[in-house]
């Protein structure tokens, strides 16, 4: 074991343990001499498996070069260049698995100027691997802290909020009580004291006390009295400056600035309904007398009078199309259609099963005339007045055209309401099948809503595209005869046979004000039409001996 000590030292060292130049010394050496370490390149360990094959007395050695050899190749492995040779090829043979590279540590460090390009491979692999580790590492430590601090952030904000909310709506309930004490007893700072609540709180119900409140500011701006007893109908022209009433004698053409009397136009008999032209310079009335007047508004001469022989019917609704060439007079079982140039008849036009409820309406682009007087609608080709489409009811009691395409909306008095192309006659959308008697309908003018008015005061706005309802609301509690949005197509009116007219917010449902007329029934209502929204007006009128004046309020509202 001693020799094979030996023999260990000279091949790692290349030197001999011990050297002398004579015997003597030499036996003095190995027998009592320490045994010289190997070398600062060799690790402690190695000097260990040496010293011990190298011990002065037989028991201290090996017991066998078995033994030797395997403390020599443990002392050799954990050499840091051997441990990297080793975890190289295990690297190599498992087809250079990421899982085996190094994560960190000594051999990370090892210089790979000794190694193979093997080994400086596997370092180098390892050394990138353990960059993204400690990349990943230092994302998640900085996501982990940015939680913490958002999420102390939010805490924070969203006390802060929850206490301003408290605040908020401890200071409108405040405002809320003081503007109910006041609106109860009339008292001045009730508009005050509603408006901050409603800034506070918009809810429906501090509205509609806001909108009560400010109700004495929207007080009677003019009365146009009728001729001769009951007032059936009034309108604005298009531009706005006029407006005409009829009577059960004559109408009457004001002016809807300062709503003084322009011009008596003298009929003799009922005047139903009246309708300017769409430039304003033709006026139309339908009377009982079974005549049909074409007048000039700007000086209120009679232009002519539609007659049809042996016939005398009362023409309750009247039309214009949008070209101004032709008139057409409704009859609740016929109408009749005649040249306005020429005053020649053009066609006749029957219903074969006539109710109460006339409508008629020329679409927008004057290709078609929808007629409904309660039952069926029928829709006319006015090119050869044949009947393009028939719209089985029964009881429609209303209609109106799409201003911006061929789409008609009906409402019935069984409570469905129905928007349907034409001429195909498909029912494009349904938009309600059953529910109150539906006495009023309207699209806005920009096409993309649709209203309806029901029996009970409920008024409902739809999306005219996806059928969605946009708005529910019943703010008149009472019939609703008529449904008219303003030019904006923001605010949606209605007339009711309480006597009462409610403006609302078309989107919303929000109530903008109720009018309150004497108890009487308002057939219509109507947006001054040359009015921005900003200042919306409208115009009412009351049905049937029930009312004999026609009002205008401030703020470009009009009521009767």
């Amino acid at each position: 074991m001693y020799s094979l000590g030996v023999v260990a030292y000279e091949v790692l060292t290349g030197r001999l343990p011990y050297t002398t130049d004579n015997s003597e010394e030499f036996y003095r050496l190995h027998r009592f001499a320490e045994l010289p370490r190997l070398g600062d390149r060799f690790p402690p360990d190695l000097d260990r498996v040496i010293g011990c094959a190298l011990a002065k007395l037989p028991e201290h050695r090996y017991r066998s070069p078995l033994e030797m050899a395997a403390e020599l190749r443990e002392a050799l492995q954990a050499q840091p260049r051997e441990r990297l040779r080793s975890l190289a090829r295990v690297w190599k043979d498992s087809a250079r698995s990421p899982v085996l590279l190094l994560r960190g540590g000594e051999l990370l460090h090892t210089p790979t100027e000794t190694v193979g390009e093997l080994e400086r491979a596997f370092v180098t692999a390892s050394h990138r691997r353990s960059a993204r580790v400690a990349w990943l590492r230092r994302c998640l430590a900085a996501s982990a802290v940015a939680c913490v601090v958002g999420a102390v952030w939010y805490r924070g904000v969203m006390e802060t909020r929850a206490a301003r909310n408290v605040t908020e709506a401890t200071a409108a309930q405040a405002e809320l009580e003081q503007g109910r004490s006041g609106l109860l007893h009339s008292e001045p700072d009730a508009q005050r004291h509603l408006a901050d609540a409603y800034r506070r709180d918009p809810s429906p119900s501090t509205a509609f006390m806001l909108a009560r409140a400010l109700q004495p500011r929207l007080a009677e701006k003019a009365r146009l009295a009728s001729s001769f007893e009951r007032m059936w109908s009034a309108v604005f022209s298009p531009s706005g400056k006029q407006l005409v009433t009829t009577d059960d004698r004559n109408a009457q053409i004001w002016d809807a600035q300062s709503y003084r009397l322009l011009f008596t136009l003298n009929h003799g008999n009922v005047v139903y309904h009246a309708v300017y032209s769409a430039d304003g310079t033709r006026l139309v009335t339908g009377c009982g007398d079974g005549a049909v007047r074409i007048w000039d508004p700007a000086t209120g001469v009679l232009l002519r009078e539609l007659r049809r022989d042996k016939v005398m019917p009362h023409y309750y609704v009247v039309a214009l199309s949008p070209d101004g060439k032709l008139v057409v007079g409704l009859d609740l079982g016929m109408a009749h259609v005649w040249d306005v140039d020429t005053g020649m008849p053009v066609a006749e036009l029957r219903d074969t099963t006539p109710s109460s409820f006339p409508s008629l309406a020329f679409s927008a682009d004057g290709r078609w005339l929808a007629m409904g007087t309660g039952n069926d609608v029928y829709v006319f080709d006015a090119h050869t007045w044949t009947v393009a489409r028939n719209i089985s009811g029964p009881h429609i009691h209303s209609l109106s055209w799409d201003p911006t395409g061929p789409h008609l909306l009906t409402g019935s008095r069984e409570g469905d309401a129905s928007i349907w192309a034409i001429p195909s006659g498909e029912r494009a959308h349904h938009l309600r099948e059953f529910g109150e008697p539906i006495d009023a309908v309207a699209c806005s003018p920009d096409g993309r809503l649709v209203g309806a008015g029901s029996q009970d005061g409920a008024l409902q706005v739809w999306d005219a595209t996806s059928a969605k309802i946009r708005s529910q609301s019943n703010h008149l509690r009472n019939k609703i005869l008529s449904v008219e949005f303003n030019r904006t197509s923001s605010l949606i009116a209605a007339a009711s046979s309480s006597g009462s007219v409610a403006v609302s917010e078309a989107s919303s449902g929000m109530p903008v004000t109720v009018l309150d007329g004497p108890a009487a029934v308002v057939r219509v209502a109507h947006f001054r039409p040359d009015l921005a929204a900003c200042r919306r007006c409208f115009l009412g009128w009351y049905r049937a001996g029930l009312g004999r004046d026609s009002t205008v309020s401030p703020l470009g509202f009009a009521v009767q």
